[in-house]
């Protein structure tokens, strides 16, 4: 004979009323690839924030809650690298990724030297790009 099941169970899970989701920071001067990106993270359920310009970027940061950045190479005014320099200058940022059309042009060592996690090549595609991401919010909480 199999022991009685109890006539009441009770189950306490804690569920926060809000779960942060992640917020991606997409860097582009191409109006067009910025909005891709936007449509297509969102859909995924991340938030996204945008610039235009590495500069922008960079006056923004503070007040940013960045998750991670997806940061263009080759940008007018400060290219990709120069605005990784700059972040590698403070104590902590988010993980960057950097997008390059031309990954070949990107020195990866360099790159690597100021601190992204991985270079790549546009057209991006979406697996790569989530797996990237995935990484690089782990790497994030890791690294906090």
């Amino acid at each position: 004979m199999y022991p009685a099941w109890p006539q009441k169970v009770s189950l306490a899970i804690a569920v926060p009323k809000e779960t942060k989701r992640a917020v991606i920071v997409v860097v582009d001067d191409d109006e067009a690839a910025r909005e891709s990106f936007v449509a297509l993270l969102e859909t995924e359920g991340y938030r996204v924030e945008t610039f235009a310009s590495g500069p922008g970027f960079l006056e923004a940061l503070p007040s940013l809650d960045a998750d991670c950045v997806l940061l263009d190479v080759r940008m007018p005014e400060l290219d990709g690298l120069s605005v990784l320099e700059e972040l590698s200058k403070a104590d902590a940022h988010p993980p960057v990724i950097l997008m390059s059309a031309n990954p070949k042009t990107t020195s990866p060592r360099r790159a690597r030297e100021l601190g992204t996690l991985m270079v790549l090549e546009k057209p991006i595609e979406e697996a790569c790009l989530f797996s990237a991401i995935r990484m690089a919010l782990k790497a994030g909480r890791d690294g906090a």
